[in-house]
């Protein structure tokens, strides 16, 4: 099994697990985000299992920047990205949109924009460790659609 297929069974694995049994109807009312921190501790675990343990590799906690997993464009030249303002902060508003296969990206986690809503994990919130075409950019965070890319080991 590949890390590609191992990260895709987490992410469907995860959001399946928070979407049954830790999401709450009225969750700004009631106690989503009790409930959100206790599956953050059932999704660290699971990535631990799910991803770490069947490629053989020590990573670091989920959720943290992880320089050993590659993220790559999936046969595509170009994507669109939004690229966070500063280097990790809530605002993904960079003026540069599109990203090329040249940049490097490592993962950080999947991200959803409602924590406390139906999870899809419709994002991958990755890590520009290396663009020659914008090296300003580099060490900022960016949500990249999950669709769009690949995992590898490096």
């Amino acid at each position: 099994m590949t890390i590609d297929d191992s990260i895709s069974q987490f992410r469907l694995a995860s959001r399946e697990l928070f979407n049954t049994y830790f999401r709450i109807a009225d969750p700004y009312n009631d106690d989503g985000w009790a409930l959100a921190e206790r599956f953050s501790e059932v999704e660290s675990a699971l990535f631990d299992q799910l991803v770490a343990a069947v490629v053989s590799t020590s990573f670091g906690s989920y959720g943290t920047h992880q320089p050993n997993i590659q993220v790559i464009l999936r046969g595509v030249e170009f994507a669109p990205i939004m690229i966070n303002r500063e280097v990790d902060t809530g605002y993904w508003d960079h003026p540069i949109v599109e990203i090329t296969k040249d940049a490097q990206l490592s993962f950080v986690r999947f991200f959803d924009w409602d924590v406390l809503a139906v999870r899809d994990y419709q994002y991958v919130r990755v890590r520009i460790d290396a663009w020659s075409a914008y090296p300003e950019v580099m060490g900022k965070h960016a949500l990249i659609e999950a669709r769009l890319v690949a995992f590898d080991k490096t």
